[in-house]
Formats: C-alpha cells, structure tokens, sequence
C-alpha cells in the first residue's frame, strides 16, 4: 500500500518531464488495480460472513458518483469515466462470486477480520488515487496499445480472468481530459 502511494504520487510529480512519468504512470495503473482486485477477497469473505448479497445497487450508484466527483477534480471527463468504474465494479462482484464458489464445499476458509466499512474506504481510495494516475498519465498522451499490453501483463489478481482484464483496460483506454475553459483574458 505505502509502495502504491509511492508510485502514484510519483508519477503526480511527473509532469516536469512527462516522458519520463509514463512508465512510472503505468506501474502506479498496474498497483492501484491489482490492489483494487485483491480487497475483492475481503468483501467477498465480510459478505459470507454476514449473509449479505455480492449485488449492492446502492452501493454501485453511490460509487460511481464518487467516481464523477473525482473526475472532475482530477480534470477528467467524467462521463467517459463511467463504463471504467462499471466494468471495475463488474470485475469485483464477478471476483466476489468466484471466491463464494470456491468456499462452499469449505465454509471454514472465508475467515476476515477487516470490516466493510473500512474495506470500502480503502477501495474509494485507490478509485481517487486510479483518476488522478490516469488523468497524469493522459497528460503524455492517450494510452497506447503497448501501454494496454504492459497494464494487462502487469496487472495480477486471484479470480481476476483475462477478459475483465481487457474489458477493464478497453474502458480505460476511452477516459478523456474534460476540456479546458476558454481563456477569456479578464480578470
């Protein structure tokens, strides 16, 4: 986590010499994601344990207006940030599910001594932290396909399957910079 903080404040500060920052943007992408991906064990296991549904349509809403509320602070458009946070979202539950399956025939291994709440906060964390690492990365320039390929290589979590990989970094590939007011001069 502190590494991940690291990395994604680095790649911040990397605007003095951009080039540079897109590889470190890219290894702050492939962090913040595949930490995303592994907290989806403990909500996952906090679910069992308290006979809650994976599907949480509130939660969801609620999410992605966050999610547009932190892209505009990052200067991202935040309309073309909806389908990334949807299809994050679908890889959760579709994580979650995954690990629901393979505990039924052992209930015992869905132990958890994290709460919700605090999951959720982690989880709203590393969204913040993904659009402001996207929105410093586009600053290079659109993400590449090589870029694409990096991300999927890098990019590493239990129950993740490669195509919510590539549905994840096809909606990425889509997120804009909101346009910049014009400059009317007055003051």
């Amino acid at each position: 986590m502190v590494m991940t903080m690291f990395i994604s404040t680095l790649c911040m500060s990397g605007s003095f010499f951009t080039g540079a920052s897109a590889p470190i943007c890219l290894n702050a992408l492939s962090s913040l994601l595949t930490e995303r991906m592994a907290l989806m064990r403990d909500v996952a296991a906090y679910k069992a344990k308290h006979h809650l549904p994976v599907e949480d349509i509130v939660r969801e809403q609620n999410v992605l207006l966050q999610a547009r509320s932190n892209a505009h602070e990052a200067g991202l458009e935040p309309q073309s940030v909806e389908p990334f946070i949807s299809a994050l979202m679908n890889a959760g539950k579709a994580i979650q599910y995954r690990y629901l399956a393979d505990w039924l025939p052992r209930p015992e291994s869905f132990i958890t001594h994290r709460d919700l709440a605090g999951i959720r906060q982690r989880i709203n964390e590393l969204d913040k932290h993904l659009l402001l690492t996207i929105s410093q990365r586009l600053r290079a320039g659109t993400l590449s396909y090589t870029d694409r390929a990096v991300l999927a290589e890098k990019t590493v979590a239990p129950n993740l399957t490669e195509a919510e990989k590539d549905n994840l970094l096809d909606t990425m590939r889509f997120i804009q910079h909101a346009p910049q007011a014009p400059d009317t001069g007055k003051v």
